[in-house]
């Protein structure tokens, strides 16, 4: 396999495994190390004989990227459900759309 794809594939389990232990710091270091892989990925050469496998690598990377997309907005709404439950303990009404989340 071509080391840039499996390095993408790599840093989208680590986010992935970051995202379920809802740890921001490892969220945020996970999505700059991807950012960095897909940056490598855009400039790497994949010779012709390797584009099938590239392709199939390619397939799993975007399932794993739709995992990932099911976390954060899993998260996102934990979130909103905590801020929400935190505003009515508090006794503060929400006016519009909140900015902290």
């Amino acid at each position: 396999m071509h080391p840039a794809l499996d390095h993408v594939s790599e840093q989208l389990d680590h986010l992935v495994h970051a995202l379920d232990g809802h740890h921001a710091g490892a969220i945020i270091s996970a999505t700059e190390n991807l950012a960095a892989a897909v940056v490598l990925l855009d400039d790497a050469y994949i010779p012709a004989d390797q584009a099938e496998e590239a392709g199939l690598l390619i397939g799993a990377t975007l399932e794993k990227m739709d995992a990932a997309a099911i976390r954060i907005n899993m998260l996102k709404a934990w979130t909103r459900q905590r801020i929400d439950r935190n505003h009515q303990i508090r006794g503060i009404h929400q006016r519009g759309m909140a900015l902290s989340y």
